[in-house]
């Protein structure tokens, strides 16, 4: 007695269809996961100081402000340099230009960060206000000399606005690898600010 085997297979339309249908739930899935994943990353929490509002991305840390510094965050979930966002209210002449504001934050830089680099400077209207645009690096070194960290090195960018006798400075700071993918987020912060 022999048993013959069917040599020749049929794919039969609901098998067919359970393929597809897999593959499109699965690209659904990813689709509600990359949306998710986008609305918890751009939630923001509107603040109100110092004269200034402004929504900043929630779950940041507030820093002590230093100097004309009237808001300080950093991002926690940063690697290596935390991603930050710096608002300063500068006083000045109440003469000045924008470029003279931009110049005396240029000397301001390189007297405080190591190794400071400007790569791009220019005048840009930023949400219906003029501002001088700063684009630079520096390198940031673990503080900590027990730790055998490599230094990192940062990209800043910096809108300069006047207002009145003061110079409105509003800073991101980022690794360079993080830089452009975080700047999204950062022209959203900008976007929000009112003063």
């Amino acid at each position: 007695m022999s048993v013959s085997t069917p040599t020749n297979k049929s794919v039969s339309f609901v098998d067919r269809f359970s393929h597809w249908l897999v593959a499109l739930i699965t690209i659904i899935a990813l689709l509600v996961g990359w949306l998710y994943k986008s609305s918890v990353e751009n939630r923001s929490v509107n603040i109100n100081i110092s004269g200034f509002n402004v929504q900043i991305p929630q779950g940041w840390v507030k820093t002590s402000p230093q100097g004309s510094e009237v808001l300080h965050i950093v991002d926690p979930f940063s690697t290596g340099f935390g991603t930050s966002y710096i608002i300063q209210n500068i006083p000045v002449d109440p003469n000045s230009t924008v470029d003279q504001a931009a110049s005396l934050l240029i000397l301001q830089w390189g007297q405080d960060l190591t190794a400071f680099r400007v790569l791009d400077q220019k005048l840009v209207t930023a949400y219906g206000k003029s501002a001088d645009e700063l684009t630079y690096v520096f390198v940031e070194s673990n503080p900590n000399m027990t730790q055998n960290k490599l230094p990192n090195v940062v990209r800043g960018m910096d809108y300069i606005f006047m207002n009145g006798d003061h110079a409105v400075v509003v800073t991101f700071w980022a690794e360079t690898h993080a830089f452009d993918a975080d700047l999204g987020r950062f022209l959203l912060f900008l976007k929000t600010m009112q003063f």
